[in-house]
């Protein structure tokens, strides 16, 4: 049974690795008969290419604000739910419907919510008196350093598209958590703050270390919420690393090229998976030490 479960894997997963970085050697361009080998060409011209570095600066800005903002709120809605309170089982019910509505449909209603004309959420600030004008969420330009109006609406969408997981992630790390150390330290006189502080913290420290990590992954690797909502527009002010090697590759034909950008992106994930495998493996041989 070992070898059909290699194959598949060399076949779904290998192979189409290989061959993507193969491709990023040649100018790989659907618009010319010839695809010349170039070497390290494609590679090269990134550094000087200053769209790929404003998305570059895109894809951090959102990890910046992703992984912080969804351990905050996947925290928060974990520790409410593992409180015990009436209809606490449909509350997390609830908190995972993010988490199972396609992108597509999910990016769709959000692009609805911030429409200028029909926005609800315009309409209920208005109301309140916060503006006096609907909003334009997603062709604003202003801009405040790497950030915008675009990019935070943006990344409204895809905090409350990802915060289910952390919360899940949380909430089975809090339930492994023996209540007798909260009992003793309660004992000993410690306050709410001191027990999260100094039992509940410390013992997620392994979800914490997993959240981050597969956090900053996906918000660098991330494509489906910008490219459906904005397109990486405007002026390239929500344009992040997925969705500029998407539309190079397969709006513009530049597959070589296209292939380059993906192997950066694949080298900066790599790493960061790396690095989470290689801490792992130190943990657990300490622990058998």
């Amino acid at each position: 049974m070992v070898a059909p479960v290699v194959l598949v894997t060399l076949l779904l997963n290998v192979y189409p690795l290989v061959l993507g970085m193969s491709m990023s050697l040649y100018q790989f361009d659907l618009m010319l008969a010839q695809k010349p080998f170039i070497g390290l060409e494609n590679y090269a011209n990134l550094l000087y290419d200053a769209r790929f570095w404003k998305t570059v600066q895109n894809t951090v800005a959102f990890a910046v604000l992703g992984v912080p903002g969804g351990i905050v709120l996947g925290l928060a809605v974990a520790l409410l739910l593992n409180e015990r309170f009436a209809l606490r089982g449909f509350l997390r019910s609830c908190v995972l419907i993010p988490w199972v509505v396609p992108p597509s449909v999910a990016a769709s209603i959000w692009l609805w919510m911030y429409s200028t004309t029909f926005s609800p959420i315009s309409d209920l600030l208005i109301r309140l008196g916060v503006v006096a004008k609907p909003i334009s969420f997603v062709g604003d330009l202003t801009t405040w350093g790497p950030f915008s109006m675009p990019m935070l609406s943006v990344f409204v969408v895809r905090l409350w598209e990802g915060f289910p997981f952390a919360a899940v992630m949380f909430l089975a790390g809090l339930q492994a958590i023996p209540p007798s150390l909260y009992e003793a330290a309660a004992i000993d006189g410690a306050t709410g703050w001191q027990r999260f502080r100094h039992i509940t913290l410390p013992m997620l420290q392994p979800v914490f270390q997993l959240i981050v990590t597969l956090n900053a992954i996906g918000s660098i690797s991330s494509f489906n919420v910008n490219y459906i909502m904005t397109k990486g527009g405007p002026q390239d002010l929500t344009n992040v690393v997925g969705v500029y090697l998407y539309t190079t590759s397969f709006e513009v034909y530049k597959l070589g090229y296209g292939s380059a950008i993906a192997g950066a992106l694949l080298l900066v994930t790599g790493t960061l998976a790396a690095l989470y495998i290689a801490r792992t493996l130190r943990t657990i041989e300490g622990a058998r030490a």
